[in-house]
């Protein structure tokens, strides 16, 4: 089995007011720490990092010296043509991973979890148990509770057959639905089986920069 891994970092930082994935965790650029978590599994045959186009040339200097056969590439106007980017150069693969460039603490455990769940379906995906109340707002008010069993919380890395995975974003660029934010969404839509397996709740990412503080927190009891 040949595996690929694409890290989607194309994100302009909107709402953070910067671009998340460059910016230092406890001294280390987010993406950079993103990469080095695929680049020391021995499973991982090739890297693809999706960044801006104007990012292109730092990204390349930031995350030379990895060790696996490592490639950047532009990104598109939405994550749905960024990963598609991607998977343009991950296509030889037996199976492909989708990782968030923005989630920098992803372990060993959870990222052969996904791959081991793969066995006899077209995508696995890590997911939490929603434990919070959930409520649908509208304009400012409550308009409904909406009950949490059975929600789950999905995070990446995500793991898919490559060749289910490019067929499902064909498809998805040619009849819809457009601009899907999850690449098991694609999957499902276009008739795939999705398996969840039990994600990691240390697996942050940096949205607000809040998650940077808790993510340093966590880096640090890693190193005590």
């Amino acid at each position: 089995m040949s595996l690929s891994v694409v890290i989607v970092a194309g994100g302009s930082g909107a709402r953070f007011g910067l671009k998340k994935q460059f910016i230092e965790l406890a001294g280390v650029p987010v993406l950079k720490r993103a990469v080095e978590g695929f680049d020391a599994r021995e499973s991982v045959d090739r890297i693809v990092v999706v960044v801006p186009e104007d990012d292109l040339l730092p990204a390349k200097e930031m995350l030379s010296g990895m060790t696996k056969d490592l490639v950047v590439t532009k990104g598109g106007r939405t994550r749905q043509e960024s990963v598609f980017n991607g998977l343009k150069l991950a296509r030889e693969s037996t199976v492909v991973l989708i990782h968030d460039g923005v989630r920098p603490l992803v372990s060993p455990d959870l990222v052969a979890r996904v791959i081991d769940g793969l066995k006899g379906v077209s995508g696995c995906i890590p997911a939490l148990e929603v434990t919070d109340t959930l409520k649908e707002v509208r304009e400012g008010m409550v308009a409904r509770t909406i009950p949490r069993g059975g929600l789950y919380q999905v995070q990446t890395p995500q793991a898919f057959l490559t060749t289910a995975l490019i067929a499902a974003h064909e498809q998805a660029m040619r009849t819809g639905p457009p601009d899907l934010t999850d690449d098991s969404a694609i999957l499902e839509a276009s008739g795939g089986t999705v398996r969840i397996v039990e994600g990691d709740p240390l697996n942050v990412k940096i949205t607000f920069r809040n998650d940077i503080l808790l993510a340093e927190a966590i880096l640090a009891c890693r190193t005590v």
